[in-house]
């Protein structure tokens, strides 16, 4: 048998199946992600949840809403929607937990105890108007205390030339963060690699970081540049949670536009979606 002969065709068969097959598995899930929104959409206005945005990877949503309060009460409502795998809730400033709108909406309740508190203090005033009492004078020891309280809150101090050198060192060797596909949601893996990060900033405490994010080419301009902002959000939001200070972090989303290679395969594709770290102080 000649196999110069039969291979070729048989090749084109398997590409076209293969073809197929990707065309399927597209539209399948295109048509999932159109119900679910339908569906979610619907809940959210029977709710009296208006003016809230749903976009579906999958049968997993972002929920993003005006206030943190109304994107956990979205995310709620989304999550118990039929077929939703998990939603997430994003408010102005990005990602939120429970318990950030928690205590957002809790937020008049603590106005209401911080102006009862100055009635209260009010009502000592003038206590102490009415008794004025002698006013007792610093010893050395105390004034020596207080001395050592401002020396206490000095700045911290500047890492040298060399530490942000080495701390950048470390910061590249890490591996790159991944991400479920077309969302800020980090895998499993992601959350390992975020770890080594944090790890690698503890031994460094005295750096500050920006936490930069990079999509790839696919989609549209404005898509990928909301989507990097996301992830490299998501990155810090994921440090804090590891013990790093949030004050040492900051993070900018640059979507598509400094690929580290120019994208002709999959692969150099892959190259461009990052997230990295940028040593600041």
């Amino acid at each position: 048998m000649n196999l110069k002969v039969v291979l070729p065709p048989v090749i084109i068969v398997v590409l076209g199946m293969g073809a197929l097959s990707g065309v399927q598995n597209t539209g399948f899930r295109e048509h999932i992600e159109s119900t679910l929104t339908e569906s979610a959409q619907g809940a959210l206005s029977a709710a009296g949840l208006d003016g809230v945005d749903v976009e579906f990877t999958g049968r997993d949503a972002d929920v993003t809403a005006p206030t943190d309060v109304e994107a956990v009460a979205a995310a709620d409502v989304v999550g118990g929607v039929e077929g939703v795998r998990a939603s997430a809730a994003y408010g102005p400033a990005g990602l939120v937990s429970a318990e950030a709108g928690a205590a957002e909406a809790a937020a008049p309740e603590a106005e209401d105890d911080e102006t009862a508190s100055e009635d209260t203090a009010t009502d000592v005033e003038e206590e102490a108007t009415a008794s004025p009492e002698p006013t007792a004078t610093p010893s050395d020891g105390e004034t020596k205390d207080a001395a050592d309280d401002e020396e206490k809150d000095e700045p911290k101090r500047e890492p040298t030339r060399e530490e942000r050198e080495k701390a950048q060192e470390d910061l590249v060797e890490i591996p790159n963060i991944t991400f479920v596909t077309d969302s800020a949601r980090l895998t499993k893996d992601g959350r390992k690699v975020v770890r080594e990060a944090a790890e690698v900033l503890a031994e460094h405490p005295e750096v500050e970081v920006r936490v930069e994010g990079h999509t790839d080419s696919v989609g549209t301009e404005a898509h990928n540049q909301r989507l990097s902002e996301r992830r490299a959000e998501a990155v810090v939001d994921e440090l804090v949670e590891q013990g790093v200070d949030r004050d040492r972090l900051t993070w900018k989303g640059f979507g598509e536009s400094t690929p580290l290679v120019v994208p002709r395969t999959f692969a150099d594709l892959e190259k461009n979606r990052r997230v990295e770290f940028d040593v600041t102080n």
